[in-house]
């Protein structure tokens, strides 16, 4: 996998990557599908959409929740500012995933919609999502990704995410849910 080439890649994309018809043939199907399996109690306070692009996915969180925090993250510097255009009032921050620059147990939803591919280091990107969700989060990954190199990390405990993992099909897509239920995954 050639990390830094997917970065530049999406650098160069940056500036006509919302103007793609694979947007609203894509993307915003999966997005809806992801959006649709989310079941709070209450309004989430702070949203993280690892691999963010230019805030799509974020900006259909904004519609849903006006009064929650969008976080995006992403690697390629130009997807971030764009986002940064288009949402002014979020935070939107350059980095991995592998690194997510956030405190410990201080995020309500985390998202990851087909960037999990991507990901220089999948298990440590896993590993930083659990740390920054608050008990009860939620965490939610729709990803081209093989599933049997997924069920294994997850089997062998070294990305063991929580302890009830559902998996359900999205749009023929694979899509995990995890829920960060007792603090102690």
């Amino acid at each position: 996998m050639n990390v830094s080439g997917d970065v530049e890649k999406f650098n160069c994309w940056s500036s006509t990557y919302e103007d793609s018809g694979f947007q609203y043939l894509y993307f915003d199907q999966i997005h809806k599908g992801v959006l649709s399996l989310v079941n709070v109690k209450s309004a989430p306070g702070d949203i993280v959409d690892v691999g963010c692009g230019t805030g799509r996915l974020l900006r259909k969180i904004r519609e849903r929740w006006p009064y929650a925090r969008p976080i995006g993250i992403d690697p390629a510097e130009g997807m971030v500012k764009k986002a940064r255009q288009m949402m002014p009032d979020s935070t939107f921050i350059v980095c991995p995933a592998k690194s997510i620059p956030l405190p410990d147990t201080s995020v309500d939803l985390v998202f990851s919609t087909t960037s999990f591919h991507h990901w220089s280091d999948q298990l440590q990107g896993i590993r930083e999502i659990r740390r920054v969700l608050r008990p009860g989060g939620q965490f939610f990954l729709a990803d081209m990704a093989p599933l049997p190199f997924f069920l294994r990390s997850v089997h062998r405990g070294h990305g063991h995410i929580c302890n009830r993992l559902r998996y359900e099909t999205c749009l023929n897509r694979r899509v995990w849910k995890s829920r960060h239920s007792d603090g102690y995954c």
